[in-house]
């Protein structure tokens, strides 16, 4: 059993919950936050109440998902970038069809204009750690074994390989350029406003901890670290990253734009 994939799947289900209960909230925290739910209270309201109930059925079939089949990394990885693809693209037509219905209602002058954020220093951070990762890499490549783990078991044993180029390199790039594709992608018109850095924040927190992960699965490939410490500091980067989600959304609670 994946514990890994059981805890991405319950941060799932508590982003919905937490999404959820914040829908009628509008904050530069929490929740489905672009250009359209900032500029309409009702199409933050419909785009996370949408959001919250969709993350909160995803975790669980994630879930049943990782206890019954127990489906490799790339696979889960897969499903779960699939889901998420889906769940922007729906509540982004969701937060646009509501807020252009108002829009035709509304005198031209109500609407808010919507303020860049410069995601750069962002950015760079996440680029810097991808960039050091393949510096590790060139310096261990040929003490990284042909037979490359790339899946471990609650006790920290492997259980699944990849060839050395895929593990070692493939693999690690696929996952570690979700975050930076976010950070371009959230950036754009009309899903950038201003005062949302901490946002973008929790996205370079997220990478880091990507990369970490990414990093000790290497270190234990050639023999540096053993397959509890993977265990063990990702679970504790998990926890963190929730609890981190949690101060968020207490942070937002009784704010509005």
């Amino acid at each position: 059993m994946n514990w890994l994939e059981i805890a991405v799947s319950f941060a799932m289900v508590l982003v919905g919950v937490i999404t959820y209960a914040l829908r009628n909230t509008p904050n530069p925290y929490v929740g489905v936050r672009m250009g359209y739910t900032y500029l309409s209270k009702e199409a933050w309201r419909k785009a996370n109440t949408f959001a919250g109930i969709y993350c909160v059925a995803v975790g669980f079939a994630l879930l049943a998902l990782s206890v019954i089949f127990q489906p490799p990394n790339l696979v889960f990885l897969s499903i779960l970038l699939t889901s998420v693809a889906i769940l922007a693209v729906l509540s982004y037509r969701i937060a646009k069809e509501t807020y252009e219905m108002e829009d035709l209602k509304a005198p031209i002058k109500s609407a808010k204009p919507l303020e860049k954020i410069d995601v750069k220093p962002y950015l760079l951070v996440q680029l810097i750690s991808v960039i050091l990762y393949l510096i590790l890499v060139s310096a261990l490549w040929d003490e990284i074994p042909s037979k490359f783990a790339v899946h471990f078991n609650v006790s920290g044993k492997p259980d699944c390989y990849a060839d050395k180029v895929v593990g070692a390199v493939i693999l690690p790039l696929l996952t570690m350029s979700i975050v930076p594709a976010v950070t371009v992608l959230s950036s754009k018109e009309p899903f950038s406003t201003k005062g949302r850095k901490p946002s973008f924040e929790f996205l370079v927190g997220l990478q880091l901890f990507i990369v970490m992960a990414m990093v000790l699965v290497l270190l234990y490939n050639v023999g540096w670290v053993c397959g509890e410490l993977i265990m063990w500091s990702v679970t504790v980067s998990v926890v963190f990253l929730i609890i981190w989600v949690a101060w968020l959304w207490s942070k937002s609670r009784g704010r509005n734009i």
